[in-house]
């Protein structure tokens, strides 16, 4: 996004006549405090005004992700968090285990609402605290799934998060969980923030042990 100069609606002269009073005023202020002559003052004021219009001209613009993330950290900052749990030591590649688990999803998932088989567009309503809560599939790769969550959310919409299955060394397989987004009022308060996480960890913790359940009968 490009970033215009914005004078107000008034024409370029218009605009020079304004610039031309301000520059006025300062000047007057700046022979008073210095004793300079007139002349020179404004000279020098007028080059560093312009220098510093061209100055600006020239900046690059700022991405509209960066803005968007100063914006999120003015009203209260970012959401967010990252957990890994041990799955299994079995040697399967990760994206066999992946899709596997995604033939039973609804069976290791430990919120209900999952369906059987997750796919990129759907819209699934996730059960809990007494209330639905909606989240879209936004994307399905080979080992991972992504879930946005949508208006009516008990946390808020706009959150971001990927459910991963990684394989280490020694063919161990890991559950590997990120979110991301825009904090709801809730959430800013330091025990309410800091509750949501350990609540957090302790739900896919339960899907992580769900999993290694289904490693041992070979479902994954």
């Amino acid at each position: 996004m490009r970033i215009r100069r914005f004078e107000g609606g008034r024409t370029a002269n218009g605009a020079r006549g304004v610039r031309a009073a301000v520059l006025g005023a300062v000047l007057s202020a700046a022979v008073l405090a210095s004793g300079v002559p007139a002349q020179a003052a404004v000279a020098e004021t007028g080059q560093s005004v312009r220098a510093a219009e061209v100055a600006a001209e020239q900046r690059p613009a700022q991405p509209a992700a960066e803005r968007g993330a100063q914006a999120r950290a003015a009203r209260g900052g970012q959401y967010g968090y990252h957990y890994e749990y041990f799955v299994s030591r079995r040697t399967a590649t990760a994206q066999v285990s992946f899709r596997k688990m995604n033939r039973i999803m609804n069976s290791v998932f430990p919120i209900p609402g999952m369906p059987k088989t997750v796919k990129k567009g759907q819209k699934i309503c996730l059960k809990g605290g007494g209330r639905c809560n909606p989240v879209r599939v936004t994307k399905v790769g080979k080992t991972y799934f992504r879930l946005k969550s949508l208006p009516g959310h008990l946390e808020g919409a706009g959150k971001v998060i990927t459910f991963t299955l990684k394989k280490k060394s020694g063919g161990r397989l890991y559950l590997d969980v990120r979110a991301k987004g825009p904090k709801t009022a809730w959430q800013r308060h330091p025990l309410g923030g800091g509750a949501n996480k350990l609540f957090a960890k302790g739900m896919w913790g339960m899907y992580a042990t769900n999993l290694s359940s289904a490693a041992q009968y070979n479902l994954i």
